[in-house]
């Protein structure tokens, strides 16, 4: 299991996949304190780095779980980076 299966989750829909931070990663890492997200409109590739994350306990960056554009980042997280820290926490989505 790569460190992304491990702390990433998938949900598809319709629209898309959404990509969230799992209960194992958020323990990992404690509070968050800054994240950079991808920008809407940009292409991620499965494998290559896509989300960074700042927290009590570590820096980590994330690969891309899977290929596409992205269609919508966790606005509030730009806002209020704490949200991330909640159980089901979104980080973004992308087309299939």
């Amino acid at each position: 299991m790569t460190m992304t299966e491990k702390n990433l989750w998938m949900k598809e829909d319709t629209e898309g996949i959404t990509v969230g931070l799992t209960e194992f990663a958020q323990d990992d890492l404690g509070s968050i304190s800054f994240a950079m997200l991808p920008k809407v409109g940009s292409q991620v590739v499965a494998g290559e780095g896509v989300v960074e994350l700042e927290a009590e306990k570590a820096v980590v960056e994330y690969e891309a779980p899977t290929s596409g554009t992205i269609l919508a980042v966790n606005e509030e997280a730009a806002k209020n980076v704490k949200v991330l820290d909640e159980p089901g926490a979104w980080l973004y989505k992308v087309s299939k």
